[in-house]
């Protein structure tokens, strides 16, 4: 059973019957922990039901068919996680994986031109030999700029997020974790949240509280929870239509 996860102590998350079936699918090692993560037969399956069966899904990935941030997937362990891109080749759909109020990850769809870039959030910043600077991202990818990492020319840090183009993995813009950033919730009571940063703590720590307008109202959120989407309104969807 070394592919497979007894239903019970899975992500509460995952559509899966837990009176019904006594094993679901386990993830493959990848960039998303369990918790935050759907493995990509479930996705297929029970969340955008474009299969009936797990050996469905398998055909399908093995047609080179579904492909995730660019790449064609043949795994149906492989983790998607928050902000992944999902695009389903012949039917021309795309996916962006999104913290949701109740499902707490759903696939919302968008279009084409979206879905050619992907939000990262920096989680970590490592200097390298020679100067160079990496920076690590909340999907376990890094990045790694040749410059010298004390120019100007690299103002990045630790709970920004970077738009970076998945055809060149060239970075678009840059979205700064500050007062008036738009952001959304990904963990926490307020997961699936929308709202705008009031006050930053001093500390990097994932842990420091910030002060966030959420619907009008005054709450405090950790660091790690918060997820910039755009420097006073959100550059990706979040109204569209969720799976």
């Amino acid at each position: 059973m070394a592919g497979h996860l007894r239903t019970y102590p899975a992500p509460r998350h995952w559509p899966v019957a837990i009176k019904k079936k006594a094993f679901t699918i386990r993830p493959s090692p990848g960039p998303h922990s369990l918790e935050g993560c759907m493995p990509l037969g479930i996705v297929l399956r029970d969340v955008l039901g474009k299969v009936t069966t797990i050996s469905e899904a398998k055909v399908a990935l093995s047609e080179r068919n579904v492909f995730v941030d660019g790449r064609a997937r043949t795994d149906y362990r492989y983790p998607v996680g928050l902000m992944d891109i999902v695009h389903i080749k012949p039917e021309g759909a795309y996916f962006r994986v999104m913290s949701h109020r109740i499902k707490k990850l759903a696939l919302m769809k968008i279009d084409a031109e979206e879905a050619g870039f992907k939000l990262l959030k920096i989680t970590g910043k490592r200097l390298l030999k020679q100067g160079r600077l990496q920076i690590a991202f909340h999907d376990g990818s890094t990045m790694i700029f040749k410059e010298d990492p004390f120019s100007i020319q690299i103002p990045y840090m630790t709970n920004d997020v970077l738009k970076v183009s998945l055809s060149d993995n060239q970075v678009l813009d840059h979205i700064p974790l500050v007062r008036g950033a738009f952001v959304v919730v990904t963990g926490g009571r307020n997961v699936g949240q929308y709202g705008t940063v009031l006050e930053v703590p001093p500390s990097k720590s994932p842990d420091a509280l910030a002060k966030v307008s959420i619907g009008g109202n005054e709450t405090t959120v950790t660091l790690k929870y918060l997820f910039p989407i755009g420097k006073e309104s959100p550059i990706i969807t979040i109204n569209g239509e969720v799976a």
